[in-house]
């Protein structure tokens, strides 16, 4: 009996990326990888790309359009589904989870011909609390790593199938992605490959299960050279195209003809390295140290099964601005419940992509384009819905962040502001309705696991010599001495309004946050009222410099015709003199064309000297 080799690629882009790297892509991955999948009508594969992508392609690369076309009616391609703007599910309301990836299905049956029965699951976020969805969308099956279940005690050996498993009498198929194929295509020779799969054979697999990202092929450091022009493409269609023990095999025939390997109830999670990404930065040190000393110790096999990493939700724990955007969305969700606003509900669906919302490998969160994208239709969205309700002037109190402080509201409508009463009562939303730009689009820098190795040492590639080319996951580097030095780590929000006492004036380094701070004013909880279209808020603090002295801020703001205007009142026991500084941060597509005063904002030596 021949090894089934099920063969897959996951391609997305992150919602409104810029055009000439879509078109990179593209040109470099997503048609070259078709381009040679159409020379052999033997090559079955599954293909999964986000619907946004989708139709970024069908505007602008009819080629690879009309490919997509032609092997779906040749039954090369299998089309997975997904959310159509590519979001964690598990992350999303329910209404939202079935709008999206109804929406995903109906387009690539539109196009294609196609009713999915398969899903690609968002970075393979697992939750099975999502089953009674998408088996009522039509979903049979989908993938997650094989880590999912290695996790919870199943043998590697017992993971060349797919499994069963419900929720609240739902039943779904689950095929565990075999992560060494992850790992060695296409970054080991075929031969390497090829052994690899008769070892699975030999051992008596069912099938190979291989879905990854379609990037890997043309996109990642080194690849398309790799992949393209050193002909590894090519030779690997020459060994498994007509191969006597290996042929290539559609999921959904895999699914229709074999029988499962059992049923599994697998727990919340991801892969491993996303576990270790949503760590906070000193744990994510402490667990990649223990797994160095596990996988050198005779524990070495369970590594994988005994230790784990966090969940992805914790990167709106680990990220404030990551949980700021994710519960604006919630908020518009719920807002829209049992409304039939097709161009709200499009904008919502858009502000609900992954990528925007944590950070390992790539940038995600820390990529400001990302972050005004998803404003923009954040901010757009509640526009839209506050001129339905009616509602665009006023304010008002809500524990939009659910973090049992709550926040303020302010708006009118040119501008929506709001303040954050457990942090420093910051004003941490400034936007500008009619543009869909959010002012305070900013983001605290916070140290990651990985400063650790660049700061102390430089982080040297590894080179194993089996490998042809590194994966994106070995790749070492090296920062100078002047990069190191520019790095800098915050310990309170990076917002506007913030409240800083200091006993002198020159040298402060607020840049790097080098100075003493005296109050307790910039990351403490304020109270509120509202009284007469003004939001007040208050804190009773200390000021502490060779004694504890009573302090307190009163800090009012209002709005009138697009215009934030505030006052403080400040008092203090403080016998001697003090400095107060106002902090604001500021976010600006060009800081190049913002003028202060007369001054461009990013000439700082005459900012420092004429406005500071």
């Amino acid at each position: 009996m021949k090894l089934p080799f099920l063969f897959g690629i996951h391609c997305h882009q992150p919602v409104d990326n810029f055009g000439h790297i879509v078109d990179d892509v593209i040109e470099k991955s997503y048609l070259p990888f078709l381009r040679y999948a159409e020379r052999f009508e033997n090559f079955k594969f599954a293909v999964h790309y986000s619907g946004w992508l989708l139709e970024y392609i069908k505007k602008n690369s009819d080629e690879l359009f009309k490919l997509f076309k032609e092997l779906s009616d040749k039954g090369q391609i299998e089309f997975f589904s997904g959310g159509f703007y590519e979001p964690v599910l598990s992350s999303i309301p329910k209404r939202d989870r079935i709008g999206q990836i109804t929406k995903l299905n109906n387009y690539i049956y539109h196009n294609f011909g196609q009713k999915p029965k398969g899903l690609w699951l968002t970075e393979r976020v697992w939750d099975s609390s999502i089953i009674p969805d998408l088996v009522e969308c039509g979903i049979e099956y989908l993938v997650v790593d094989d880590y999912h279940f290695i996790s919870l005690g199943f043998s590697k050996g017992a993971l060349y199938g797919y499994y069963l498993t419900e929720q609240d009498g739902y039943c779904i198929k689950v095929f565990p992605i075999d992560q060494k194929l992850r790992y060695i295509v296409p970054f080991r020779e075929t031969d390497v490959i090829e052994g690899y799969l008769l070892e699975c054979k030999g051992n008596g697999a069912k099938g190979a299960i291989l879905f990854d990202d379609g990037e890997k092929f043309g996109l990642w450091p080194k690849t398309y050279e790799w992949v393209y022009e050193n002909g590894w493409l090519d030779r690997f269609f020459d060994k498994f195209i007509g191969h006597p023990e290996i042929y290539f095999k559609h999921y959904y025939e895999f699914a229709n003809e074999e029988k499962p390997l059992g049923l599994a109830y697998l727990s919340m999670t991801s892969y491993m390295e996303m576990g270790q990404w949503s760590l906070f930065s000193d744990k994510g040190v402490a667990i990649e140290r223990l797994l160095d000393y596990i996988k050198n110790s005779e524990l070495k096999n369970y590594s994988e099964e005994f230790i784990k990493g966090s969940h992805w939700k914790n990167f709106f724990i680990k990220y404030p601005e990551s949980n700021h955007l994710h519960k604006r969305v919630l908020d518009i969700s719920k807002r829209l419940e049992g409304r039939e606003l097709e161009d709200v509900k499009d904008m919502l669906y858009r502000a609900e992509c992954n990528d925007v919302f944590w950070h390992g490998i790539f940038g995600g969160v820390y990529l400001p384009n990302l972050r005004d994208n998803a404003f923009r239709y954040i901010i757009n969205a509640e526009k839209r819905l506050d001129e339905i309700d009616k509602k665009l002037e006023g304010g008002y109190f809500t524990d939009l962040l659910y973090d049992g402080y709550g926040v303020f509201v302010l708006k009118d409508n040119m501008l929506s502001t709001i303040f954050t009463l457990k942090h420093g009562g910051q004003l941490k939303s400034l936007d500008i309705r009619s543009r869909g730009i959010n002012l305070i689009n900013t983001l605290s820098r916070r140290k990651e696991s990985y400063h650790y190795k660049l700061l102390d040492n430089n982080e040297e590639e590894k080179n194993n010599s089996d490998h042809s080319i590194s994966t994106i996951h070995e790749m070492g580097v090296k920062l100078t001495d002047d990069l190191k030095n520019e790095i800098s780590f915050d310990w309170y929000d990076r917002n506007c309004f913030v409240d800083h006492f200091v006993d002198f004036y020159e040298p402060l380094n607020f840049k790097k946050s080098e100075y003493r701070e005296l109050g307790d004013f910039v990351n403490q909880p304020f109270e509120y009222r509202f009284e007469k279209g003004e939001i007040v808020l208050t804190r009773n603090g200390f000021i502490n410099n060779s004694g504890c002295y009573n302090t307190s801020i009163e800090k009012r703001f209002r709005l009138q015709d697009g215009i934030l205007f505030f006052d403080y009142n400040i008092s203090s026991d403080y016998p001697d003199e003090l400095y107060y500084i106002l902090e604001m941060n500021l976010h600006f597509y060009d800081y190049g064309g913002v003028i202060v005063n007369g001054f461009r904002l990013n000439d700082t030596n005459r900012l420092k000297s004429d406005l500071l």
